[in-house]
């Protein structure tokens, strides 16, 4: 006797699809170190001498993404 399997329902998204999700516009401080192995101390010196931009929004620091892109591009040039 043959086991009868129910055709699978077109509505039901498949579990292992990851959402794709919206780039974000700038990333916290943990985040940035995190993504670009840097130190913190390191990270505050390229604030300072203005290589990547920053943006208070009360007592969060956040890193435009573009201005970090920019900075890793420029240091990509740099190379021989």
């Amino acid at each position: 006797m043959k086991k009868r399997i129910p055709p699978a329902s077109p509505s039901v998204a498949p579990m292992d699809a990851a959402p794709i999700l919206p780039k974000p516009l700038a990333l916290r401080i943990p985040e940035v170190l995190r993504m670009t192995g840097l130190g913190r101390t390191k990270l505050y010196a390229l604030i300072a001498e203005g290589e990547l931009a920053k943006i208070k929004i009360g007592r969060a620091t956040l890193i435009p993404l573009a201005s970090l892109e920019a900075m890793l591009e420029r240091g990509q040039q740099h190379r021989p």
